[in-house]
């Protein structure tokens, strides 16, 4: 982890007074024709029956670029919970170390075969490869995208666009190692396996699918999903559904099923003001689990890396209803 962040630094600053290009918020400072650095941040506050607490939530640098025509890369540190206020029993909590999210080269050999290689985002749906903030319509992540397959792989990803079809990418991913950095991903593991298709219909449609299998780390259960999505985006209106299905195999009670999806509308107005809504469902048959959350919420973005947003929850669990704002730039 070390060397990382000593890599980062060099490439950081010791190239800074060698050239640069006019910064343009949003898309990261140019130091030259190799690397680009930038960053982003997010606060948070939520109230609810069961919390009242701020957040800086999100800090994160990273550094990308081409090394020539055929080899690119992306290397992102990120600390989460860098500080965070309880206004309900006035506690304070600070976490400062920063994490590997992303650390992976791109090898471009053509439209039908490139590979990724690294820690990367898992290509499932559309929720999961958005994963800064301050890009999303809304401060809160879908369970689904959150409890049901690894997040990020630390390995390799073949994809492209399959020859002899239009518009339909493929994406076949492989983990059998450990993670780059252990403690920052969702469900760490040595296993884990995919292959992810999507189709372009038309300008307006797009949707696809994934199956997968993964095997906990710390508990050794297999799970295996399906997954699909859906996704409508016009000028002013944007429509997107998703859903897996999972099934694990766990140590006592045998094989059991976990279900989850949503599905989200955004209306802009303007490309400043938009506002949003969103239905979840969560249900996991182990323990009995289920929930029905539905959110209402309003994004305002006064240039577009720059984004003020506000939800409020409802959950079929009542105590889990809450008000969210957030505030995220990405420089």
């Amino acid at each position: 982890m070390q060397r990382y962040r000593k890599w980062f630094l060099w490439i950081s600053v010791g190239t800074l007074s060698l050239y640069a290009e006019p910064y343009e918020p949003g898309h990261g400072l140019a130091l030259n024709e190799h690397i680009t650095v930038g960053g982003y941040f997010s606060t948070e506050f939520e109230t609810g029956k069961l919390r009242d607490r701020a957040t800086l939530d999100d800090v994160a640098v990273l550094a990308y670029g081409d090394i020539n025509p055929m080899f690119s890369y992306l290397a992102e540190l990120e600390a989460v919970r860098f500080y965070q206020k309880n206004f309900t029993d006035g506690s304070e909590d600070s976490e400062r170390k920063f994490h590997i999210e992303r650390f992976y080269g791109d090898m471009w050999v053509n439209d039908a075969f490139n590979v990724r290689f690294g820690k990367q985002i898992t290509p499932i749906g559309y929720w999961n490869r958005e994963p800064i903030n301050v890009l999303r319509d809304t401060t809160s992540n879908p369970l689904y995208s959150k409890l049901l397959f690894p997040k990020f792989l630390t390995g390799i990803d073949f994809n492209g666009y399959v020859p002899g079809v239009q518009n339909l990418n493929y994406h076949f991913f492989a983990q059998s190692t450990h993670d780059m950095d252990e403690e920052y991903i969702n469900i760490p593991n040595t296993h884990f396996y995919g292959l992810a298709l999507e189709q372009e219909f038309s300008w307006e449609w797009n949707g696809g699918g994934s199956i997968g299998e993964y095997i906990t780390q710390a508990t050794g259960e297999r799970t295996r999903f399906v997954q699909a999505n859906l996704k409508y985006e016009a000028e002013t209106c944007i429509v997107t559904a998703e859903a897996i299905a999972a099934r694990t195999a766990y140590r006592i009670g045998g094989d059991d099923d976990t279900y989850a999806g949503y599905l989200q509308g955004v209306y802009r107005f303007n490309p400043q003001h938009a506002a949003v809504g969103r239905y979840e469902y969560y249900d996991r048959r182990h323990d009995d689990y289920r929930d029905h959350i539905g959110i209402v919420g309003y994004s305002y973005r006064p240039i577009y890396p720059v984004s003020l947003k506000g939800e409020y929850q409802w959950h079929s669990q009542n105590d889990e209803n809450l008000f969210l704002f957030s505030f995220a730039v990405l420089f």
